[in-house]
């Protein structure tokens, strides 16, 4: 038999085989033994066989495990979607959106219908700030893992961030990233939940770009980004008007940006670095004490909070003791709840009725000027003073008012308007108050200050009028009201006025004896001898002038034999009583000297007079019982 040629093709390298029979060396890609012929490869395919066993069990192995922890992911998932779906309304479960990481859109073309689907998660996250109130709540995409973007503005003031995923499922953030001049931020979610969304990728302006809605059911839409303008680790944009709501941007089945509807105008897109090497560089905890901690609006918070525990006075000082601390929030930033105008009119509702209850001196006392300069409000500062006016004195509301005013900015038209009106309502009832505790000389005050600070105010002018009349000196009232002319809604009141300067000057040079009218005795105050004041009762039926023992004694009027004894008809009988002369008796003014008297006390009116006719003759009478005015002028 003959053995057919094998071309030996040594190997390049220096690479053997040993026969396993003989031992001899043979080259690398050799079949047999060049010394016995023995086959080299048999043992060398048996091992491979095994080695190919333990391969397919290994793999075998290790499929099973991979497709069993998928499954449990998607069951995970599609659990928080469902419960997130039974929850919400509207539609913000996970989202399947059919766009392919390789496929490349033109706008406005079709998307095929062999694209890969990308699945978002959808939340809520929901915000509290320090006393436990949800202060924010908006729907967010999960993407990169784990993270949400947030408008800044929802943020502010809350200590407690959590992400909710369905009924059941919540997950706290307690960092993320934002940089100072950022208007988003990005914020990490924890726990150990697996939140499988798309990847997080910064914004490529060339490539094409889609937008999807959280609250609809829409289709990705392609759209195209405009005005761009860099912020920090965002670029602001704008979308088409009809891209309103909360949605994401997508491109290549990656999120790059996000719309916040009516919460944040707007398009943002990320310009950081990709989601799976993001780290967090600033804290929950560290956002709010930079943001809200210490501030006005933190204390605004605190007394919004405050329940029924605490009375209306107690929550008006919390709110006024607010105000001694700095704003941390610009116009913009602050939530409407927490802007100066919203809380001054919750003040001013319980200044109403804490006043309503009789509270003034306290709702006094809570205020001062510093207090009422940075509260800046005008109205607020008018309810303040009315409560110190009626609390302190007239003048302490004036200066109160006057030092804030100092204070403040320019004040706007109306502004003034309303505080001359206020101001001059406050001296006129400074005026009348000190007019109806006849203290007259206060009342003068008064009307000095007001028309030196309110020269052209025509009511607190006529206020001077009356203060005039009311010292019986037609003269000065004469001439303080044809100082000014008078509008003719003041007409009535200047005839009136006029009137009685009309009658003063009537009764000019004579004895006014004033009475309430009606009465059936007309009581007069007269000073006997310039030392002595009695009170008379005006009586023509009396011949002569009576005084009491007690007003003789304190005369030092002698009584002896030698005054003249006269009989007098009395309701208890005739009566003798001795005759004295008074060497004056001064009535309004005027004296009236060498009148004779009679002293007897009057039955059960023992400490009064009879201004009787020996006095009365010396005068022409005039009375007017429907004014109360009896006039005496002398002969």
């Amino acid at each position: 038999m003959t053995v057919p040629e094998i071309e030996i093709i040594p190997p390049d390298d220096d690479k053997i085989l040993v026969c396993p029979r003989c031992y001899t060396h043979n080259p690398e890609e050799s079949n047999f033994c060049l010394n016995c012929g023995f086959s080299l490869r048999k043992s060398f395919s048996n091992r491979t066989k095994w080695i190919w066993l333990f391969v397919s069990i290994f793999l075998v192995l290790g499929g099973m495990y991979y497709f069993y922890h998928r499954l449990s992911e998607l069951e995970s998932h599609r659990s928080a979607s469902r419960s997130l779906q039974s929850e919400r309304p509207a539609p913000s479960k996970e989202k399947d959106i059919v766009v392919g990481e390789d496929t490349k859109l033109e706008q406005g073309e079709a998307i095929p219908p062999d694209s890969q689907k990308i699945r978002i998660p959808v939340g809520r996250v929901v915000i509290k700030d320090i006393t436990g109130n949800v202060i924010s709540e908006v729907p967010v995409p999960v993407v990169g893992g784990g993270w949400v973007a947030l408008p800044k503005q929802v943020c502010l003031g809350g200590t407690e961030w959590v992400l909710k995923m369905g009924l059941d499922t919540e997950l706290s953030i307690v960092d993320g990233i934002l940089n100072d001049h950022d208007r988003i931020g990005l914020w990490q979610v924890q726990g150990d939940l697996a939140i499988d969304g798309p990847e997080l990728y910064p914004w490529v302006p060339e490539a094409p770009l889609s937008w999807l809605s959280l609250t609809s059911q829409d289709s990705p839409e392609p759209v195209e980004f405009d005005n761009p303008e860099m912020q920090g680790l965002f670029i602001e944009g704008l979308l088409p008007e009809s891209f309103s709501e909360f949605g994401v941007m997508i491109q290549q089945g990656r999120v790059v940006g996000w719309t916040f509807g009516d919460v944040m105008a707007g398009a943002f897109v990320w310009n950081g670095d990709e989601g799976k090497i993001l780290i967090p560089e600033i804290r929950v905890d560290d956002f709010y004490r930079i943001t809200f901690a210490n501030s006005r609006e933190e204390e605004f918070t605190r007394a919004l909070a405050m329940g029924n525990d605490y009375s209306d006075l107690e929550h008006l000082e919390a709110f006024a003791n607010s105000f001694k601390f700095e704003v941390n929030l610009s116009d913009e930033e602050t939530p409407e709840y927490l802007q100066k105008e919203t809380v001054i009119e919750d003040m001013r509702q319980l200044i109403a009725g804490v006043l309503k209850a009789g509270y003034t001196r306290e709702v006094s006392n809570i205020f001062d000027v510093q207090i009422l300069i940075e509260v800046a409000d005008t109205a607020l500062l008018m309810d303040v003073a009315r409560a110190t006016a009626q609390s302190y004195e007239f003048e302490d509301a004036i200066d109160l008012t006057e030092n804030v005013i100092a204070s403040l900015p320019e004040l706007n038209e109306q502004e003034t308007v309303e505080l001359q009106n206020f101001f001059a309502d406050l001296y006129q009832d400074w005026i009348a108050s000190q007019f109806n505790k006849d203290y007259l000389e206060g009342a003068w005050r008064a009307y000095r200050l007001g028309s030196w600070k309110l020269p052209d105010n025509v009511d607190i002018h006529l206020s001077g009028v009356q203060l005039a009349l009311a010292k019986n000196d037609w003269v000065e009232a004469e001439k303080i009201l044809a100082m000014k002319d008078y509008p003719p809604s003041l007409g009535d009141k200047v005839q009136n006025l006029q009137t009685q300067i009309s009658e003063l000057k009537a009764q000019d040079g004579k004895i006014v004896i004033q009475f309430t009218p009606g009465l059936q005795q007309i009581p007069a105050s007269a000073t006997l001898n310039s030392s002595a004041n009695q009170q008379f009762i005006v009586d023509t039926g009396a011949s002569m002038v009576t005084i009491p023992q007690s007003t003789a004694e304190g005369l030092g009027l002698v009584v002896d034999e030698r005054n003249p004894m006269r009989s007098v008809l009395t309701a208890g009988g005739v009566k003798y009583a001795p005759e004295v002369n008074l060497s004056s008796i001064t009535i309004d003014g005027r004296e009236v000297n060498d009148v004779k008297a009679l002293i007897l006390d009057l039955p059960n009116q023992s400490e009064w007079g009879l201004l009787g006719l020996n006095y009365l003759r010396r005068f022409r009478m005039d009375i007017n019982t429907e004014n109360g005015i009896l006039l005496l002028e002398p002969r």
